[in-house]
């Protein structure tokens, strides 16, 4: 790292909702024993504390941690964690073939995780590994073409990944794929701008979008990268010149850009790109300037944004975006105020912080949950069908929750109106009077990705018509009545 560091009592609730003769759902709420919604709550602590790592969320809902600087900097990782969300603890799960920070981490398709390049002992790093989470064994893969260290990574639609910019001996424009059924690296077009300390982030049409970054001076250039093409185009420039901010797809289809680092200045501006002009407006200012921070979307919408570095002192502080108004408001603050940590969203919508540093130079093994308020259904099970406009639609749903594990889908097919998804992820489930709401990401059957929202409705009157309708990003929709049964909310 070149930039220095400144651096069991569950309450269970159960309420079903049944379509007579069309649908059936079983539906188990629950949330885990963790304070207030809007707080944050301890869980256990790391076995070794760490900053600089990297971390994802695997498919069994675990949370897996790699590599990082330990104690004052001084000494790079190559131990790896498991963090359990159902007993809030920490295991060791083998070690890296090689100790790294500042390194890239992808969970892939099968299942397991793929993490790449960083730095370690004054080297950057070209070598790649592969998590295998039913071994819990860690081995060596391909490697890169260029070694690089605080670089992006992106799981692309066709499922390779991208990796882009970084640093080795200078900044780096280079990108490459990684195809995981060859296990091989390939050159790929390179960025527009040399530039590491970046975002890059994967829209709903599939391109990748790269926004700001340093190369000697803060970068206010965007640019898009086409899978189709393996090329590079420009797009509009920040209204703000940043690095080492936050980027934050929406629901939308939009990504907000928040905080980061500018000439000296510490960056309180947010703002919003527009996939369908190209452009960046400014929206609402953080409450408190940050950067180093970290960002994850709600399963309520909003965005949450913790901790990070204001003038060489570390924040506790937390807020939320509210894209419908586009203002930031306080929320929960830190137990402890941290940067350089990992932020990552569990299936039940709590969010997970793990180590980072704090006020010191010494790394955190802390780590904290925050409660988004949202209940995550556990067992969900049902189909039926909808008289949409132009002719029937069908929809299946099934979802279940066994340990720690939430697994899910909607299928939904109109085919007057042209949409259909299948396997689609159930993330949440909420019930209000004689209605109910669930909401998730699909794959459409041509290729964008959504987010979707269903709601069902109960006029209490048997016999009679009830509601079904769901709800699309990127402006698709569909919706109708029962072709037959009623709705029953108990």
């Amino acid at each position: 790292m070149r930039q220095a560091v400144s651096s069991p009592c569950p309450t269970a609730h159960r309420r079903s909702l049944t379509f007579p003769f069309c649908l059936l759902f079983a539906v188990l709420l629950a949330r885990p024993c963790v304070a207030t919604p809007g707080e944050w709550d301890p869980t256990g602590d790391l076995k070794t504390a760490r900053y600089g790592h990297a971390a994802t969320r695997l498919l069994d809902g675990k949370v897996l941690v790699a590599g990082g600087y330990a104690l004052n900097g001084s000494e790079t990782l190559a131990s790896t964690e498991l963090y359990n969300p159902a007993k809030g603890t920490w295991a060791f799960a083998g070690r890296l073939n090689a100790a790294r920070e500042a390194a890239g981490i992808t969970l892939l398709p099968d299942g397991r995780a793929l993490v790449v390049g960083g730095f370690s002992s004054g080297n950057d790093l070209a070598s790649t590994e592969l998590y295998d989470p039913a071994a819990r064994t860690w081995a060596t893969t391909g490697n890169l073409n260029v070694a690089r260290e605080s670089h992006s990574t992106t799981l692309l639609n066709n499922g390779k990944v991208l990796v882009a910019g970084g640093y080795h001996g200078g900044y780096l424009a280079s990108a490459e794929l990684y195809d995981a059924s060859t296990a091989t690296w390939t050159l790929t077009g390179s960025l527009l701008t040399t530039r590491d300390a970046h975002t890059a982030t994967l829209l709903r049409n599939g391109k990748v979008l790269v926004t700001g970054g340093y190369n000697n001076v803060e970068l206010a250039s965007s640019e898009l990268y086409d899978p189709n093409t393996g090329l590079w185009f420009p797009t509009g420039n920040l209204t703000t010149a940043r690095r080492e901010h936050t980027a934050t797809l929406l629901p939308d289809g939009r990504v907000l850009v928040t905080g980061g680092y500018k000439a000296g200045l510490n960056l309180a501006s947010s703002e919003l790109y527009d996939p369908a002009t190209g452009r960046w407006t400014a929206t609402g200012n953080l409450n408190e300037a940050r950067w180093s921070q970290t960002a994850t979307l709600l399963p309520t919408g909003q965005v949450l944004v913790a901790g990070g570095i204001n003038s060489s002192i570390a924040l506790a502080s937390a807020e939320l975006y509210d894209a419908g108004t586009g203002t930031w408001t306080f929320t929960g603050s830190l137990i402890t105020a941290r940067h350089y940590d990992t932020m990552t969203l569990l299936t039940d919508g709590h969010v997970l912080i793990a180590g980072g540093v704090g006020n010191g130079t010494s790394a955190l093994p802390s780590a904290e949950l925050y409660d988004s308020g949202v209940m995550a259904a556990t067992q969900v099970s049902g189909r039926g069908s909808i008289d949409g406009a132009g002719g029937p639609a069908s929809f299946t749903l099934r979802a279940t929750l066994s340990g720690d594990r939430l697994s899910g889908s909607l299928a939904f097919s109109d085919p007057a109106g042209g949409v259909s998804f299948a396997k689609a992820r159930v993330r949440t489930l909420t019930f209000e009077g004689n209605s109910a709401t669930f909401g998730g990401s699909a794959s459409l059957d041509d290729g964008n990705h959504v987010t979707y929202s269903v709601s069902v409705s109960d006029n209490s009157s048997d016999g009679s018509s009830d509601t079904f309708a769901i709800s699309l990003s990127n402006g698709y929709s569909a919706g109708g009545t029962l072709t037959s049964g009623d709705i029953s909310v108990q």
